[in-house]
């Protein structure tokens, strides 16, 4: 029996350098967790492909795919923050467990860091007071973004133009409505936050992204069972993921696969896991 588990994690969530506080002290036990429990991490781009039947499933087991989400740089160097010290970035806590293991213990390990396109956007979010991180230039930049790709532990997806997001002045679609995704619900606006966005992407890293992330999660009809499933063409998306806070099963669409989020659906390492033997 298979069973498939697709985590998300935050790296600008450092609230404290505990587990429950800190995406990477998080990221960093729970690699420990997933080879304990016997697990295998697998690329996001297997999994659905697996999923869109393109790909025959792997042996039995336990998989698990890793996602990052809003692309801060903090996915790909290491630094200093303001309240709680030096931080281990994503990529390098990879590179720590391989270092430690060996490329045997988990020979796919592999993430996806799904980012922000507009520029525009995400100054106005590097500048927001609540971001924790106002006085730091450049957190939410996209230069390291080929570099990821390069590493071969990193790729990069597609998390919309500009996140709907409330600090940022001008959004891409229509509506008076922000923090909410479901608002793209038309060709225009998809078109705008998500095909633009995917342009802009393959530009900077000089290749393709295929991967979308919901912002806040949100998914409508509209967007998992027409314009992304229909017109792929244009968007160049193969899959999407949703945070519906379980596993993956039978019969999930590729266009929501769900995720868990750290923090949310599991708290401790011992509930990772309880969640992956289950």
């Amino acid at each position: 029996m298979q069973r498939t588990a697709v985590l998300a994690y935050h790296s600008h969530n450092i609230r404290g350098n505990g587990y429950g506080e800190n995406d990477h002290v998080a990221l960093a036990r729970d690699l420990e967790v997933i080879l304990e429990v016997g697990a295998r991490v697998l690329p996001l781009a297997q999994i659905a492909s697996v999923m869109r039947g393109e790909q025959a499933a792997p042996p039995p087991g336990v998989q698990v795919g890793l996602s990052f989400d809003d692309g801060p740089i903090f996915d790909f160097v290491d630094f200093d923050h303001p309240h709680w010290g030096p931080q281990r970035s994503f990529l390098n806590i990879l590179e720590d467990f391989r270092a430690r293991h060996g490329r045997e213990a988990q020979p796919q390990l592999h993430a996806t860091s799904f980012v922000i396109a507009s520029p525009a956007a995400r100054r106005a979010m590097e500048r927001d007071r609540d971001s924790g991180f106002a006085d730091m230039d450049g957190w939410l930049s996209d230069e390291w973004w080929p570099d990821a790709v390069r590493s071969g532990l990193i790729a990069v997806g597609n998390h919309s133009w500009d996140h709907v997001h409330h600090t940022v002045p001008e959004i891409a679609v229509a509506a008076t409505r922000r923090n909410d995704f479901t608002v793209v619900d038309d060709l225009q606006g998809a078109e705008a936050e998500i095909r633009t966005a995917t342009e802009f992407i393959n530009a900077r890293i000089h290749g393709a992204c295929s991967l979308f992330a919901y912002p806040f999660g949100h998914v409508n009809q509209f967007l998992s069972s027409d314009y992304l499933p229909k017109h792929q063409d244009r968007h160049g998306m193969r899959a999407a993921f949703g945070t519906g806070g379980r596993v993956v099963e039978a019969g999930d669409s590729v266009w929501n696969i769900p995720r868990l989020v750290c923090g949310y659906h599991w708290k401790s390492p011992a509930e990772l896991a309880a969640l992956l033997r289950s």
